[in-house]
């Protein structure tokens, strides 16, 4: 199986461009058939914060688009997007396998720094799961919770096999992604697949560095300051014969 992260520059609340670029991609030649695809975090809007409430009544026809496309060529795809619940907008994970939703579940570390907790609402603990699917066993650790080891150490307990990061990284700690993403990759035993925003996003200055780890460890591909696409052939079985030359008391 091949997986795939896309590395986007996005427009600071242009739902429409936003979903438009990452629609064409997924139609295109360069994602094939019956692989694994990671987009950005909040790929629709970046983090308007002001305007989430508007942004968030698009989610729904977004989910149906991107349920469609996964059905149409069989893909596993994953990312997060804005979604009200009650009162209340979370960063919301998804996961759609062969064209339905099978997993959502919300960012529970707020990345405080940028203010995410004034306009989101934190997901719990209790959340923390992984997500059968036809690619693997899947879970999340989006964007700031790839720096917290009792995460990846839950999702390891459960048997994940991929763990997906979906970001909007800021520039100035790049060092951090990369270390923290090959860490998370060694500890877990597990591939990690980094889905990043690159350039400029209103006034922020994102990272880049989209990348596949190996469970080893190994950069399978990566890509650091531009647009683009990063993939690597997944083979779990890879997984197991880690696991097996390693044992790790959990």
């Amino acid at each position: 199986m091949i997986a795939y992260a896309l590395q986007l520059n996005l427009e600071l609340g242009n739902v429409n461009k936003n979903t438009q670029k990452v629609y064409d991609i997924l139609n295109s030649k360069k994602i094939k058939s019956d692989s694994l695809v990671l987009l950005p975090e909040m790929f629709s809007c970046g983090f308007d914060n002001e305007n989430l409430l508007e942004h968030s009544k698009k989610t729904p026809k977004i989910y149906k688009e991107l349920q469609r496309i996964s059905k149409e060529k069989n893909l596993v795809i994953a990312g997060t997007l804005p979604e009200k619940k009650k009162n209340s907008i979370f960063n919301m994970g998804f996961i759609i396998d062969n064209g339905e939703i099978t997993a959502k579940r919300p960012k529970i570390k707020l990345f405080t720094p940028i203010d995410e907790h004034k306009y989101f609402k934190a997901g719990k603990n209790s959340h923390i799961d992984i997500t059968e699917s036809s690619a693997g066993n899947l879970g999340f650790m989006i964007c700031f919770e790839l720096r917290f080891p009792n995460i990846s150490y839950h999702l390891r307990k459960k048997d994940v096999e991929i763990i997906l990061v979906p970001a909007q990284w800021g520039k100035e700690r790049v060092e951090h992604l990369k270390i923290l993403s090959r860490a998370r990759a060694i500890e877990t035993q597990s591939y990690v697949i980094v889905s990043d925003t690159v350039g400029k996003i209103g006034e922020k200055e994102l990272a880049g560095h989209s990348a596949i780890y190996s469970p080893w460890g190994d950069i399978l591909d990566i890509e650091k300051n531009d647009e683009g696409i990063v993939s690597a052939e997944i083979d779990l079985n890879e997984v197991y014969k880690i696991r097996n030359k390693i044992k790790m008391e959990l």
